[in-house]
């Protein structure tokens, strides 16, 4: 992480506080990334306090460990004498917390995570106790409330605020810290000390996980000392097996000598079966994870596979439709090129058994501009009373009378009366017509024979 400022970052919410000051959930503004921060004032502190605090950070700086909390960068606002330590934010909280929800809802916890804690907590220390620049690093503050956990429920050692470096195996240490319930007998009697007292601590811890309670409980100092001394402690539930338990009781021996070292608890035969089996269980998860995001990667290839095929056909059916709707256009094309080449139109007046359709050459035609020169003008009938017909026998009718109009040739009488008799008759066919069409009787109008074309 780069050179930090206090405006890079965003607080979010409290996660405790404490006489060394308060821890806080942040965010980094410019991606959004989650840190958790320990801000405190170093004022008010003395000198020796201060060279603790700078101990710590530059310690934490050194310690890079999947099983310890990462350190990232400080930053010191002088104006407000308040140190910033930017850290690793564990989504899972600590064990002090979960061993309280579980004391509150009456349930214990599964064996197998506890001998997880146990490798765990282990693997931290060792990280701890055997640096390659010789130097081991107590801890000297283990318990539940500096143990904290990630999202998958994994150890991060964590509050190095108490911290001691010792410069090499033989050394002792002789300052009197560290929280009453998982102090070593060692640190009760105010004997001087080594990495084992993190061992002792770290057997109260994995006590507690399995009981629920700390090994040695008292209403007061002095009693709880006493209780630490002698080593004495009733044996872990009955639901866990004989192993952890033996393993625990190894851990809180009283005597230092008899007490195993880091190395010793990772070369006991429990203890590195129970670390194959959690390897095989992270390895076949791992697996599980990988083989599930191929099987997800497949599945999404498959589906892309479909879809592909799915387009494919479909642009298939659409270019065979574009080909039929060009052919239909290209015969509809012809058809109108054909139609106007030739022309076509019905005569209304035609027979009704004539030819229509526009392929007929022989078709009466109407259009405007063309006429036919064989077709007559006038339309032909043989109707008694056509136009044609009346237009003759008004013309003859006329002829007669202009005829016989002289007074020498006929009487003027005669003349009138043949006149009359030819109106009547014509009335006489006209009401018989109508009286036809009224009954809805069809009359054949058409002479009988050449001799009646002309009314006499």
């Amino acid at each position: 992480m780069p050179y930090s400022t206090l405006d890079d970052f965003e607080p979010l919410s409290t996660i405790g506080s404490g006489s060394y000051g308060t821890c806080k959930k942040i965010r980094r503004k410019k991606d959004g990334k989650i840190y958790a921060w320990k801000e405190m004032d170093y004022g008010s502190m003395t000198e020796s306090e201060k060279q603790m605090l700078v101990s710590e950070v530059n310690l934490l700086r050194e310690l890079k460990h999947k099983h310890i909390v990462r350190y990232y960068d400080r930053i010191i606002d002088r104006s407000n004498t308040t140190i910033y330590i930017i850290m690793e934010f564990c989504d899972g909280g600590d064990l002090a917390t979960l061993i309280s929800r579980c004391r509150k809802d009456g349930i214990y916890m599964e064996e197998q995570f506890v001998w997880k804690m146990l490798i765990q907590m282990t693997l931290a220390l060792q990280e701890c106790h055997r640096r390659k620049n010789g130097k081991a690093v107590l801890h000297r503050d283990l318990k539940p409330a500096n143990i904290f956990l990630d999202i998958d429920k994994n150890v991060k050692l964590g509050d190095f605020g108490l911290a001691r470096v010792l410069h090499h195996e033989t050394s002792f240490a002789k300052t009197y810290v560290g929280t009453p319930y998982y102090m070593s007998p060692e640190l009760v009697n105010n004997m001087s000390y080594n990495e084992k007292s993190d061992i002792w601590s770290m057997g109260c811890m994995l006590y507690e996980l399995c009981s629920l309670h700390p090994p040695f409980t008292a209403s007061n100092q002095s009693e709880l000392n006493k209780k630490i001394c002698m080593g004495e402690f009733n044996r872990i539930p009955i639901r866990y097996s004989s192993d952890l338990n033996e393993v625990i009781a190894k851990l809180l021996r009283v005597e230092v000598h008899r007490r195993p070292g880091i190395e010793g608890i990772l070369r006991d035969q429990r203890i590195q079966r129970q670390q194959q089996l959690l390897e095989r269980q992270l390895s076949s998860s791992r697996e599980s994870e990988s083989s599930k995001s191929s099987e997800d990667i497949g599945v999404r290839e498959k589906r892309v596979e479909a879809k592909e095929k799915e387009l494919e056909i479909r642009e298939k059916d659409i270019s065979r439709k574009e080909k039929e709707l060009e052919e239909k256009l290209k015969k509809l094309d012809q058809l109108m090129k054909e139609y106007k080449r030739k022309g076509s139109c019905i005569d209304i007046n035609s027979a009704g058994d004539a030819d229509l359709s526009i392929d007929n050459p022989h078709s009466s035609c109407l259009s405007k501009g063309k006429k036919d020169p064989d077709t007559p003008k006038k339309k032909v009938s043989f109707d008694m009373y056509g136009k044609e017909n009346l237009r003759q026998r008004d013309q003859r009718v006329s002829e007669l009378l202009t005829k016989y109009s002289e007074p020498e040739t006929y009487d003027s009488l005669y003349t009138q009366e043949l006149v009359k008799r030819h109106e009547l008759k014509d009335r006489l066919f006209k009401a018989k017509l109508k009286a036809l069409e009224i009954r809805g009787l069809d009359y054949d109008v058409r002479p009988k024979s050449k001799n009646l074309l002309h009314f006499r």
